[in-house]
């Protein structure tokens, strides 16, 4: 899990100065929290907050409790979050912008690696 979250963190430091989205496993929850009007870092704070009250308090009784959680619900959200990140779409200026980023989509999908999908991202374009 450490390795995982190391080469993120260091696609993000990489990313940065080519534009490049978020790369993590919380991009979509992201995406999700700006697309219902989560706009500052408070946002993500409070959720912070929130998670961290709920395990306090909770405790492993809270494993129960979202075992209940409807996947439904969860399909919703992740419909947005994937509608939210395609919307990079509307930024594309040419052809080549929206092969590189079909290539990186491609790769990360059919590999499943994200970093793969970056590496070959950064050598495409």
């Amino acid at each position: 899990m450490f390795q995982q979250r190391f080469v993120f963190g260091i696609m993000n430091l990489i990313g940065c100065w080519f534009d490049a989205m978020l790369c993590c496993h919380s991009a979509g929850g992201l995406a999700g929290q700006y697309k219902f009007s989560g706009r500052s870092g408070g946002c993500v704070a409070l959720l912070g907050v929130a998670k961290l009250v709920l395990g306090l308090v909770l405790g492993s009784s809270l494993v129960k409790i979202l075992d209940q959680f409807p996947v439904g619900v969860l399909g919703v959200i992740l419909l947005f979050d994937g509608i939210e990140l395609t919307m990079c779409l509307r930024d594309m200026n040419s052809k080549e912008e929206s092969v590189v980023m079909l290539i990186c989509t491609d790769v990360s999908l059919v590999s499943s690696s994200a970093t793969l999908g970056f590496l070959c991202g950064i050598f495409v374009s």
